[in-house]
Formats: structure tokens, C-alpha cells, sequence
């Protein structure tokens, strides 16, 4: 019984289920009556089909549920396959959407190729259709293409049939958009777009492209892109292979060579297996595994090495070549390697401070570098943002504070000094000033009592006086002198002086003997250095007048003083009696000395007669705040030199009277025995003070020292592209000039560019040219008359080629008198002929040149010395007469050689002697002789050798001949570790000058001469000559930018930055095309730089910055931001405080701005000559 009622309640529950036709919505009547005729349309479209049309839509809907069923039976495989492996329900999600998207894509395609045969038999019936039409034939029956694009365009027209289901409204939006700069991928529906990007509506130059993962918009300019007819105008296509780049593997030699059954690549990524303890981590060799191009994922980009530029196929016109940019060794590890191997290794020897340092240095290009790879252009360089800069402080400070407790006592003092300067240079980024102060204090403290317990030990006080060390002491100087708040010119004068009398004590140790030589030489270039810094205080004070005393008597004392060896009190006492009788001093007119003081006696010198000055007037200006600016002004320009009690006009500003009580604490004395050693540092030092580049007669750390943006002031006429004078972009290397002037570069001292006129680089450049009126220097004529009478009177013979080159180009009419009386005092000085001719070669007269080398040529002391033959031969060079080049260094060897062609086999003898008089030299350590011999090798090259891979003219040699010989001779320094001495950069600048002559000579790959001047920079990577010279060779309308490159990675990072490299990269910065932008981030990053190494401290940069701001509209509105940065970097610079009283700073600020700057002035104690009060007092 139960078993029938079971039965019928199946029976009822099979009739409960309704049919498929159940599932069709209700008719509605007008639905009704449109049933009918929408039946019959289909099945007349239906029969109006083809039967192959049929057979392939029933084919398609085979395949399709054939292609289902396959999908389900696969799908249901896995799915038992995940159950038994005991995979959970994210599995089967995944696999499942696997499934779909692959049916997705099976059908996605069969559509479309289903779709393509339509629509072709679509047109064929349509342009029979149109042909019928034509011909008065029947209408188009129903079924066909023209019947049904009707019927499909009354569709389209109406709104009614489209569904509310295919649109979403979101109000919302998805926020992770702005973070992750794209849409997720995962929530987008499969699509794909139609028109190769082009946006509907715009004229075709408005595009989308892929970029990696996200999409952008992009501007295709004028044959760009796929349809240009080439696949190198297609913009994306040039960029993915510009981003692919080839990788060079370098074979190890221990690695045997693959078998046969190794000859496979693994698809597969290979595991990394665990470090056992055996292992060595700190092996060098230990390096990780090329970075092959992996289909599991992108690989990183890697610099490109030498060898990639080598190809002859690559067109010189690709201005996105990756050759030109600068190429590092192949031989030495990259900076992600290396700082991996110093990881390990401090770790395990954390003793090690030398590591530490260098895993620290590294820091910036790994930051560069990860900065390049987060970028579409690894060329591109962006300023840092603030939270950038933090960021890398912060990090580099904690490596500095962990490297910092294994600094013990068993270290050289200098390894703990380098990291206690570096974590407060980047403490200052990152904490307060208070905190600062407070830190800085507990440092003195601490480095006072270990210098204490040293000295208790009989271990010294580690070279610093007073306690502290020399560069901790330095470092506290700069964060006193940088910080606004709190500072005072008495304060940080006494703080120099003080230590000023400290190093005083060490140099009378040092002198009284028992010291080495490298010790005397420390203290000696300290104590010029903070006698330098001191003087340079006091004359950006506003004090010059006492800087320029301060320097009279220390030139006196040094260079004039009386024979005997006196004690320090004696000799004061005489020179307080030398300096009280006011009788003419060092550099003014009519000066004999302190020497020919004592000699004479005192009554037998008469002073000079007293100047006679008039009394300033203030200008009758509106506004009184200008009227007492120019009034200061004026008195400034009077106080440029002391002035005497017997000088007129001084009863208003008695200050202008030095006596010696006022100098006498700013002196040191120096014992005879460290003279020698001592006055080519002071003479380097005086000629920084004026403003000028060195002679670099002092070497190492010293010249270092004068680097400081503290004490080196000079360019005032710095050009930064605001008058621009461009040359065309198409005009060639022949006719365009590079940048001759070096506006405060760096390059090596040499005669070519001491004295070169307009055809190549410039050392030195006329006083006018390069210090404004406004700026307040020394007066030129006093710094000329020192430099005479330390060259005349008193041996300095070492400047003589210097002053020479002073007085051409300042006086070039009365160059030939001075270079005489210098001949005639120095008549053995070999390169004093070799300047004279020279200058002679610059004003014109040739003939008066090959006269002066040739008589200078047959001197005895010229016997060995080749530079004249080299001069002689670069002068013939110029003038386009190869053959006379070619014949002065035959001469060289061969004195009876008369004639203008030499046979083959003296070309052999000439160049085996050079070659081997270069060696002889190099290994008898006579570097400077051994660089004119390879001088002149490599113009023997370039003048004899035939054939090469390089195009020449008949006015050209074989540049690949010459410039091969000079690369030997650099490898061959580098082996010896003499490839950092100023006679090889040197002898590189010479072979750029070969460059140049060869480029503007005739036919020449600018890639070819751009690979060789990125070695010389490599070599020296602060020579701004070379830097110019790229500059020179780039295409002007390239889009990246290799200089740059080169700056950024290379010369403007530690320790090759320098202010004379960041005078630089703003002068290019300013001459490039683009705007005013440029040039600002270029000054904010030089500004933003430590401190010791480029221009935070330069009081220089902050006024060039400032100007900068006030000549261009665009940066008016961050005048007034910059100038109270630069008060707050530079609160001693009264220069900088003298911008607020006229022009745009003044319009900025307001007048009760512009009085409180100049009672701000007064309180921190500047040199103030007129009144601000009594001014506003009487115009009130």
C-alpha cells in the first residue's frame, strides 16, 4: 500500500514540472499581434539564407555543444582530480575560471572568423544587390544584406529595444584607482578594442598604449605609428626595443664547458638551495647568477656595457641610442652586487669600517637606480621630492648609527671621525635643529674626553686641537654658520680663532722638529685653511677691509719676512712696528716689504701720501629704504682696501682704520723650517679669497679643502642661459662652438689653456667677465700687484706662468713687456718661453711665436724638456700645415732634419723614441716627462698612420691611431695606481683637444668621439671640459639627455661632486632647451647637497638663485621663499641680506619687511656703514 502511494506522489511530483514553454513571458496584445509577423520575418531571413550558410551555422552550433560537452567532461576530470588530491573550493574556483576564460577565448575567436565570412558574403550579395539595382532589376528579397542592414538600423534607432541590464551606474568609484594608477584588471570584462588605439573622434594623434600593466594616453605625432609605412616611426615598437635590452654573459673560466646532455634551457625556475654553514658567505667570487630573460617573469634592465655600441648598423641619427650614455667596466661589479657582497660582509665582520662606508655611499645609486627601473626612460632623472630625500636619510642614518659602536679605539681615528660627519649630515635632513644642537654637544663632549685620556696616554689628541677633532670641528663650524636662530658674528668668530691659535701651537711643535713629513704637511694645510675660512668670513661679513689686512701682513709675514730665524714674539714685535708706521704694504703701489722695512731701517721709509676720499651723499631717491642701500653701497665700494689714520674722509667710519691690535689675533706665525712647504698652500689659498681658480700648486687633501662652498667664491658672472644666443638646431658640429668658458668649472691647470685665445677652453677669464660690479670682490689691481711681487721680489718663480696669464687677459697690449722681464729674471724657466710664445700665438703674430720656440728650442736646458716641440707642433696643427707638424717633432729627435717630408725610417726612429722614452720615464717615476713624450706619440700617430675604421679628410689623421696610443698609456697608469694625477688629466685634455680638432676638421662619427670622451670622464669625473665637450657632440634636438645622465649617475655623486661640477650642471641646465623649471631643480639639487661636498653652504649659489628667481616671471612668486632660505643657509653673507632693498625682492616683501631684514642685520652683527635709522629718521 505505502509502495502505490509512493508512486503517485512521483507520478504528481513529474507532472509538477513545467515544460520549456512555461518559461516564455506572457503575450501581451500588442506583443501578440507582433509574434506572428516577427515569426514569419525570421523564417523568411531564414529561408532567404544560403544552404552553405546553413550547414555552417549548424556546423558552428555542433561544434560549440560538442565543444560544451568536451568543456564539462574536462571540467568534471578536474574537479575529481582536485577532490582526490585534497585541493580545497579556491582550487576549483581558480581551475574553474580557467575553463571559462580559455571557452571564452575559443569562442571569442570562432565568432570572429565566423563573423569575417559573413560579412564577405554580405558585401558580395550587396554589390550584386547594387547591380541589379542599376539594371532595373528586382528589389532585394528579405532575406538579403541590404534587407537586413535596414532592418538593423531601425533597430539601432529604436531606444526601446536596448536592455538597462548592460549599464552600470557607480557613484562611488574605486579609490585603489589613484593608488594604483589603473582599474583592477580582475574586475574589467574581457574586450577588445577597435582602431589600434586611436580615440573616436580626435584626429589621430591622441592614442592609448600599453605600458608593462597600465594603459595611457600618449601623443603620436606626424608619421608615427603602425600605419607610417616603418616600424622605427612607431612609437611603442621603439620603445619596447629601446626597453629590451641584450644581455652580454661573461663565461667564467671555471665553469667547464657544457656536455651534450646539458644542451637544454630549463622552462622551469630553477630552487634556490639553502646556504650551508661550510659555505663561505663572504667569498668575493660569490657573486649571483646572470639575469637571464626568464618567461616567468620581466628581468631587470642592466646597464649597457662598452660592447653594445660596438655595432656599425646602428643608425647615428637614433636619438635614443643607449650607447651614448656614459658605459661602466664590465670587470667590475654593479652596485646592486656589490652592495649584496658588503651586506654579507658586514655582517659577519662588522669590524670592518671601510665597508660600512662604502655599502653606505652605495645607497645613492641603488636609489638611482631603482628610481630608473620604476620609469618608462632609464635615462630620465627626476629631482628627489622631500619625502624621497627623507626617506634615503633615514636609511643611510641607520647604517651610519650601526656601523658607529664597532668604531673602537684599536681604528684609525679618521674612520670614526668619517661616520660621526655623515650620520649628522644626514641627521640634519632628518631631525630638528634642537635636537641637532643637542647632539653636536654631546659629541664635543665625548670627543674631548677621549681626546683628554689620548693625551693623558701619550697618544695625541688625533690632529684636532682644543680636544675635538679637525673634521668634527668643521662640521660643527658649518651646522653653526647654517642655522639662523642663535647665530651671532662674534660668536663664530671667536670659534675660528680660537682654534686658529690651536693650530698655531701645533705648527711651532711641528716646526721645532721630530715630525714626519706627513704630519707637517696636515698642519700646514689646516692652518691655511682656517686662516683662509676666517678671512673669508669676515669679508662676506661685510668686514673687507680687515680681510684684505688680514692678508697683507700673512703674505708678509710669510713670503717678506727678514733673514734669521726669529721667535714668534720678536717677530711680532717687529712686524707691529712694520705694520704702525703705515708705509705702503703688500700689493699696494710702491710697496717694498717688511724685509727692506727692517734692512733700511724705520726712519729711512716713508709712508704713502694720504688718500683724499669724498663724503657720500645719500641719493635723493622716494623710497628712503633705497636711498640708504645705495648710500651702504657706495661706502662698501670705499672700503675695499684699510685705510690709514693720515686718509681723509675716514672721521665718519673710523672702522676702516686697521691698526695691528685688530689683526694681531688673526695671524699665526710660521716656523722658517715649514716655509717652503707652507707658501705654495698660502699662494693657492690668497688667489681662492680673490676669486680665482687655483695655480694647483698644492695637492691631496689641501686642495680638497678649497672646494669648500665656505671659502670658494668665484663666478659671479655665472651665465644661466637668461640671454640666450641659439645657434639653430640644425646647424653642424663645424660651425657650432661649445661653451669655452668655463664658468667656475674644474679642469687640470695646463699652457694650452692658460693662454688659449677663442679656439679652446679657458682656465682663467677676464676680471670683467666674470664679477659683476655689485659683487663685492677685492679690487683687481691690489690682487695683480701681490702676484708681481711675489713673482718679481720675492721667487715665487712656480706662479710666474699664472700671473703671465693674468696680466694677457686683463692687459693684453702690455703681455709682451711683463713676459720679457719675466724671461730676463727666469731665463731658464723653459715654460715661461713656452708661454710667451703662446701669448704671441694668441694675439696674431705667428712669426714672433715660431721665433720665440725656436730660439727657446736651442737652449741647453731644453735638451730634454719636449713640451716646446709639442706647442710647436699644435700651433702648426691649427693653422691646417700637418706637414710642419709632422716635421717640428721629427726634429725633436732629429736636429739636422731640415725638410717638410721625413723618410720612413726616421718616422720609425722618432716614434721608437718617443715610445721608449715614455716608458724609461714612467718607470723612473718622472710622470710630467713621461706624459709630453706620450703627447707627442700621439700626434706622431695621428699625422703618419694610414687606414682605420674612422672617415678622414686630407686635413685629418688617424684619430683611432692617435687615441689608441694614449689608452695604452692610461692603462698602463692605472696598473701603476698613478691614473689620478693631475699629469694624466692633463694629457686626456689634450687628446679631447685632438678630438676637437678632428671633428672641425672634417668627416667624423660624433659616436665614435663621444665613446672616448665618457672614458676620460669616467677617469675624472669632475673635469668639466669633458662634460662641455659631450655637451657639444649630443644632437640638439635629442630627446634624452647624456650629460645629464652622466651627472647624475656619476659626477655629481660622492666623491666626485664639487661645487665647480654644480656651477656646471646649472650652466647646462640653463643653456638646454626647456624652461625655467629646469634651471630651478638644477639649483635645488645643488643646494640640497651635503654640505662638505657641493653648494649648501655657497653663499655664491644662494645669490645666482635668487637673481635667477627675480629675472624670470614665471618664478616671481618664489622670489620671497628663496630669499628667506637663503638668510636662513647663509646668515652671515650681508650680500645675500642686500637683495631685499631694491628690485623684485624689495617689490615682495614690503617696506616692514625690507627694515626688519636690515635691523636683522645689524643684530647679527654685520658690517653696517651708514645708519638704516638715522636714514629713516631724516627722510621721515
Amino acid at each position: 500500500m505505502e509502495k502505490e502511494k509512493e508512486k503517485e506522489r512521483k507520478k504528481e511530483t513529474r507532472r509538477a514540472v513545467p515544460k520549456f514553454g512555461s518559461f516564455k513571458p506572457n503575450l501581451t496584445p500588442e506583443s501578440a499581434l507582433e509574434a506572428p509577423l516577427a515569426s514569419k520575418e525570421t523564417r523568411a531571413h531564414k529561408d532567404g539564407l544560403g544552404g552553405a550558410e546553413r550547414d555552417s551555422d549548424r556546423r558552428r552550433h555542433e561544434r560549440d555543444r560538442d565543444g560544451d560537452r568536451h568543456g564539462e567532461r574536462r571540467h568534471s576530470s578536474h574537479a575529481r582530480e582536485r577532490q582526490r588530491d585534497g585541493h580545497g573550493d579556491r582550487d576549483r574556483d581558480r581551475a574553474r575560471d580557467r575553463d571559462r576564460d580559455r571557452k571564452r577565448e575559443r569562442e571569442r575567436e570562432r565568432d570572429k572568423h565566423h563573423e569575417r565570412e559573413r560579412e564577405k558574403r554580405r558585401r558580395k550579395e550587396s554589390e550584386r544587390e547594387d547591380h541589379r539595382d542599376r539594371h532595373g532589376q528586382q528589389p532585394p528579397r528579405p532575406g538579403s544584406p541590404r534587407a537586413m542592414s535596414s532592418r538593423n538600423k531601425n533597430q539601432r534607432e529604436d531606444p526601446s529595444s536596448m536592455s538597462n541590464d548592460l549599464f552600470v551606474v557607480d557613484k562611488r568609484g574605486d579609490p585603489l584607482i589613484v593608488q594604483y594608477g589603473s582599474n583592477d584588471r580582475s574586475q574589467v570584462p574581457v574586450y577588445y578594442r577597435f582602431g589600434a588605439g586611436r580615440l573616436v573622434g580626435s584626429p589621430g594623434f591622441l592614442t592609448i598604449h600599453r605600458d608593462g600593466a597600465q594603459e595611457q594616453f600618449s601623443i603620436r605625432g606626424p608619421g608615427e605609428g603602425s600605419r607610417s609605412g616603418s616600424a622605427f616611426r612607431d612609437k611603442a615598437l621603439v620603445t619596447a626595443a629601446f626597453r629590451s635590452r641584450s644581455k652580454h654573459i661573461k663565461s667564467s673560466e671555471e665553469q667547464p664547458l657544457p656536455t651534450t646532455s646539458e644542451d637544454f634551457i630549463s622552462l622551469a625556475p630553477s630552487r634556490k638551495r639553502k646556504r650551508t654553514e661550510d659555505e663561505d658567505e663572504d667569498d668575493p667570487t660569490d657573486q649571483p647568477p646572470p639575469d637571464y630573460r626568464s618567461i616567468h617573469g620581466k628581468a631587470r634592465p642592466n646597464t649597457r656595457s662598452d660592447s653594445d655600441s660596438d655595432s656599425g648598423s646602428e643608425s647615428e641619427s637614433n636619438p635614443r641610442s643607449p650607447s651614448d650614455s656614459p658605459s661602466t667596466n664590465p670587470s667590475q661589479p654593479t652596485p646592486l652586487t656589490r652592495a649584496s657582497h658588503l651586506s654579507r660582509h658586514v655582517k659577519t665582520t662588522p669590524s670592518d669600517i671601510p665597508a660600512w662606508l662604502e655599502l653606505i655611499d652605495l645607497q645613492d645609486a641603488l636609489f638611482t637606480l631603482q628610481t630608473q627601473h620604476a620609469t618608462s626612460n632609464p635615462t630620465q632623472y627626476t629631482t628627489r621630492t622631500a619625502d624621497e630625500t627623507r626617506a634615503l636619510a633615514e636609511l643611510k642614518l641607520s647604517l651610519y648609527q650601526e656601523a658607529l659602536p664597532h668604531a673602537t679605539a684599536a681604528h684609525p681615528p679618521a674612520d670614526r671621525e668619517r661616520l660621526l660627519l655623515g650620520m649628522m649630515r644626514e641627521a640634519g635632513r632628518v631631525w630638528g635643529e634642537e635636537a641637532l644642537e643637542r647632539k653636536w654637544a654631546e659629541l664635543v663632549a665625548v670627543e674631548d674626553g677621549a681626546a683628554a685620556a689620548a693625551a693623558e696616554g701619550g697618544g695625541g689628541g688625533g690632529g684636532g686641537g682644543g680636544g675635538i677633532r679637525f673634521g668634527l670641528w668643521r662640521g660643527k663650524l658649518d651646522f653653526e654658520m647654517g642655522r639662523v636662530v642663535g647665530f651671532g658674528f662674534e660668536g663664530v668668530r671667536g670659534e675660528i680663532v680660537r682654534m686658529l691659535r690651536v693650530l698655531g701651537g701645533e705648527v711651532a711643535r711641528v716646526g721645532g722638529g721630530g715630525s714626519g713629513e706627513g704630519e707637517e704637511e696636515e698642519v700646514c694645510g689646516r692652518v691655511v685653511y682656517v686662516f683662509l675660512r676666517l678671512t673669508r668670513f669676515l669679508h662676506d661679513a661685510g668686514f673687507v677691509e680687515l680681510a684684505v689686512a688680514a692678508w697683507q701682513a700673512m703674505v708678509e709675514m710669510v713670503f717678506c719676512r727678514p733673514p734669521g730665524d726669529f721667535t714668534a714674539e720678536v717677530a711680532l714685535a717687529s712686524f707691529a712696528a712694520f705694520w704702525e708706521s703705515e708705509v705702503a704694504r703688500m700689493g699696494e703701489e710702491g710697496a717694498r716689504g717688511w724685509k727692506h722695512f727692517v734692512e733700511a731701517g724705520e726712519d729711512m721709509v716713508d709712508p704713502p701720501e694720504p688718500r683724499v676720499d669724498t663724503a657720500s651723499e645719500v641719493p635723493r631717491k622716494v623710497d628712503p629704504l633705497e636711498a640708504w642701500a645705495a648710500a651702504e653701497q657706495r661706502e662698501a665700494e670705499k672700503a675695499r682696501m684699510p685705510a690709514r689714520t693720515l686718509d681723509e674722509g675716514t672721521d665718519d667710519d673710523p672702522f676702516r682704520v686697521i691698526m695691528f691690535s685688530d689683526i694681531k689675533d688673526l695671524l699665526v706665525w710660521i716656523p722658517s723650517a715649514l716655509l717652503p712647504r707652507v707658501r705654495p698652500l698660502l699662494a693657492d689659498a690668497f688667489l681662492v679669497f680673490c676669486g680665482l681658480p687655483t695655480a694647483q700648486l698644492s695637492e691631496g687633501g689641501f686642495a680638497t679643502m678649497l672646494d669648500d662652498p665656505f671659502v670658494s667664491s668665484r663666478a659671479q658672472g655665472l651665465d644661466l642661459g637668461l640671454i640666450r644666443n641659439d645657434t639653430g638646431a640644425t646647424q653642424d658640429l663645424s660651425r657650432r662652438i661649445p661653451e669655452f668658458r668655463q664658468e667656475g668649472g674644474s679642469m687640470a691647470i695646463s699652457p694650452n689653456a692658460l693662454f688659449a685665445g677663442d679656439s679652446w677652453f679657458r682656465y682663467l677669464n677676464k676680471w670683467s667677465d666674470t664679477h659683476q660690479p655689485g659683487d663685492r670682490q677685492v679690487d683687481i689691481s691690489w690682487g695683480l700687484r701681490t702676484l708681481e711681487y711675489l713673482v718679481k721680489d720675492y721667487g715665487m718663480e712656480p706662479l710666474a706662468e699664472y700671473y703671465l696669464a693674468m696680466e694677457w687677459l686683463n692687459g693684453p697690449t702690455k703681455a709682451r713687456k711683463v713676459a720679457k722681464g719675466l724671461l730676463k729674471q727666469y731665463s731658464s724657466n723653459i715654460r715661461l718661453y713656452n708661454a710667451y710664445a703662446l701669448v704671441e700665438c694668441a694675439n696674431g703674430n705667428a712669426e714672433v711665436s715660431n721665433k720665440v720656440l725656436s730660439s727657446a728650442t736651442g737652449l741647453p736646458s731644453a735638451s730634454d724638456n719636449q713640451l716646446l716641440w709639442n706647442t710647436w707642433a699644435w700651433i702648426h696643427l691649427q693653422s691646417n700645415q700637418n706637414d710642419l707638424a709632422l716635421a717640428r717633432l721629427v726634429s725633436s729627435v732629429e736636429n739636422e732634419f731640415q725638410g717638410s717630408t721625413p723618410p720612413p725610417v726616421l718616422l720609425l726612429k722618432t716614434k721608437s723614441h718617443f715610445s721608449s722614452t715614455r716608458d724609461y720615464s714612467l718607470s723612473s717615476q718622472q710622470l710630467e716627462t713621461a706624459t709630453q713624450y706620450a703627447e707627442s706619440l700621439m700626434l706622431l700617430e695621428y699625422l703618419t698612420s694610414e687606414g682605420g675604421s674612422e672617415p678622414a679628410s686630407e686635413a685629418q689623421g688617424s684619430i683611432t691611431a692617435a687615441l689608441s696610443t694614449t689608452q695604452a698609456f692610461s692603462h698602463e697608469l692605472e696598473s701603476r695606481q698613478l691614473h689620478h694625477s693631475p699629469h694624466h688629466e692633463r694629457l686626456l685634455q689634450t687628446a679631447a683637444r685632438l678630438l676637437y680638432h678632428h671633428a672641425t676638421h672634417g668627416p667624423h662619427r660624433p659616436r665614435h668621439l663621444r665613446a672616448h670622451l665618457e672614458t676620460f670622464t669616467h677617469l675624472f669625473p669632475h673635469n668639466t671640459l669633458f662634460l662641455t665637450l659631450t655637451a657639444w657632440l649630443q644632437p640638439p634636438l635629442r630627446i634624452d639627455d647624456p650629460v645629464q645622465h652622466t651627472l647624475q649617475i656619476l659626477s655629481l655623486t660622492p666623491p666626485h661632486d664639487r661645487l665647480g661640477t654644480r656651477r656646471f650642471a646649472l650652466h647646462h641646465a640653463g643653456r638646454a632647451p626647456g624652461n625655467a623649471h629646469a634651471v630651478r631643480a638644477a639649483f635645488e639639487a645643488a643646494l640640497a647637497a651635503p654640505a662638505a661636498a657641493a653648494g649648501a653652504g655657497s653663499s655664491e649659489l644662494w645669490l645666482r638663485y635668487l637673481r635667477f628667481c627675480c629675472a624670470r616671471k614665471e618664478l616671481r612668486g618664489s622670489v620671497r621663499g628663496v630669499f628667506y632660505r637663503a638668510i636662513g643657509a647663509c646668515p652671515w653673507a650681508k650680500e645675500v641680506y642686500m637683495q631685499a632693498f631694491g628690485g623684485v625682492v624689495r617689490e615682495e616683501l614690503g617696506a616692514v619687511e625690507v627694515r626688519a631684514v636690515g635691523e636683522a642685520m645689524v643684530e647679527k652683527g654685520l658690517r653696517v656703514h651708514v645708519d638704516l635709522g638715522g636714514v629713516l629718521e631724516g627722510r621721515g
